[in-house]
């Protein structure tokens, strides 16, 4: 008899970012002959596709009434497990947000601790909702028989924070790209012929203020014709942000927001872009520097957090704490020839697979 095994994909969304990737690639790689595997979503938050691709690998997909974040989580968790945990023999936590009333043997992936090092990003009542998040990552690094963390760098993040975590118990697994194969690209009409694409959320640690600082320092530099096109998720922008974007557009328009974009969309971003950059301060993976290399676009990286981990030597590395270095780069790298570096990306590439990754959560699940 297979060995039942439920995947919890409740905070996993339509709107797909780095940490629905991660679930939901993870998952489709999995080998259902060796175990039967259950995953969870909140209502409509599937996406369909893969709801047709798990449907084909005969993976389970159900939905249930779950938030995907917080204590209300936990108390509906806890009455999800009192009806239905013993359908499990084991199960696989693929985000921080560890059900603390859990009694199934489980791995439990983090994938990073910035609410930790940025807490003023919280937004209101940060101190108590770090304490949440800590306690919550404590009860997980616990409970889990196996820890999964996704770079080295997130794993001293664990051991930093955490200093009584079990060291033996956590298990480096790193992230993929082929997700990228999949997805047909849009059109994507930039205002700019030639455009320096960020993609990524506004939240405070992805240090989009010193790139906006960095676009106008270039603004005067910039060859005709280029601009910079920051793609994701821009909620999170202050006022002060905001004002500082059109301060520098005046005259001349170097900045280019364009809100949340589906994956055809993003596609079609990175399929015409000229350069890409990175200025993260926190990256517990950083998928984006993948997405790049498949796409063949020379990256410019922060030189903090995992980001020289993953990209090793396939990257151009600047200080994200200087916008004077971050600008110096980016012009360099406009007209410097490239070819040698996106060979090495292409190498770099092979590094990565989503099918490993999937290999050693198998192995950690069925060894439990």
């Amino acid at each position: 008899m297979k060995k039942r095994i439920l995947i919890d994909a409740t905070t996993a969304s339509r709107r797909i970012d780095g940490l629905t990737q991660y679930i939901l690639n993870t998952a489709l790689y999995l080998d259902t002959s060796k175990a039967a595997y259950t995953m969870i979503f909140r209502r409509g938050e599937c996406p369909e596709n893969y709801a047709e691709w798990f449907a084909e690998k005969d993976i389970a997909t159900e939905e249930v009434d779950i938030r995907p974040i917080g204590p209300v989580r936990d108390f509906q968790f806890a009455c999800w497990l009192s009806k239905n945990e013993k359908r499990f023999d084991a199960a696989f936590f693929p985000s921080n947000q560890f059900p603390v009333a859990t009694s199934l043997p489980c791995v439990y992936t983090v994938h990073d601790l910035i609410y930790e090092e940025f807490p003023e990003q919280l937004g209101k009542l940060s101190g108590l909702k770090r304490w949440y998040l800590h306690w919550n990552v404590h009860k997980g690094l616990k409970k889990a028989k196996r820890v999964i963390a996704v770079s080295e760098y997130t794993k001293r993040e664990i051991k930093k924070y955490h200093p009584n975590v079990d060291e033996g118990k956590i298990e480096v697994v790193y992230e993929g790209w082929e997700h990228l194969r999949n997805v047909r690209p849009a059109l994507y009409t930039a205002p700019f012929e030639h455009y320096i694409l960020y993609v990524g959320s506004s939240r405070g640690h992805k240090n989009l203020n010193r790139l906006i600082d960095a676009a106008g320092i270039l603004k005067d530099r910039l060859p005709e014709g280029w601009g910079v096109v920051i793609a994701g998720n821009n909620s999170m922008f202050t006022r002060e942000q905001k004002t500082k974007i059109c301060n520098v557009n005046a005259g001349r328009k170097v900045i280019e927001l364009t809100g949340w974009l589906s994956e055809e969309e993003l596609a079609g971003c990175f399929s015409r872009a000229s350069l890409f950059v990175f200025p993260s301060l926190s990256e517990g993976f950083g998928i984006p520097v993948l997405e790049a290399y498949y796409y063949g676009i020379p990256l410019l990286l922060s030189n903090h957090a995992s980001l020289p981990e993953v990209a090793g030597d396939a990257a151009i590395y600047f200080n994200p704490y200087d916008a004077d270095d971050i600008a110096r780069k980016l012009l360099e790298a406009i007209f410097a020839d490239h070819g040698k570096l996106i060979e090495t990306q292409k190498r770099q590439l092979g590094l990565y697979s989503w099918i490993k990754t999937a290999e050693k959560v198998d192995n950690l699940l069925l060894n439990l």
